[in-house]
């Protein structure tokens, strides 16, 4: 599977806590793009890419996905919605 990210959210999730070992080598062998990355990635990453993600999603009191952690969100819909994964 071939996910593009963004700037921010590649920045994001290289410094994310607890990054596995596993998506620090994916990180490190995406293809660079006019607007970001594109990671190439195994059904195991994007999963494992999709639980970091999910554990940086945080809400607020009325259930709204926070700023802050809105570039993961979005992550978390990109990878479910992606047509490979």
């Amino acid at each position: 599977m071939d996910l593009r990210l963004s700037r921010a959210q590649y920045d994001a999730v290289r410094g994310a806590r607890h990054l596995p070992d596993v998506l620090k080598k994916a990180l490190d062998g995406a293809t660079r793009s006019a607007d970001g990355h594109v990671l190439h990635l195994t059904y195991e990453e994007a999963t494992a890419l999709n639980e970091l993600c999910a554990w940086n999603v945080h809400t607020d009191a009325s259930g709204a996905v926070t700023p802050e952690s809105r570039v993961f969100d979005d992550l978390v819909k990109a990878i479910l919605t992606h047509p490979d994964y």
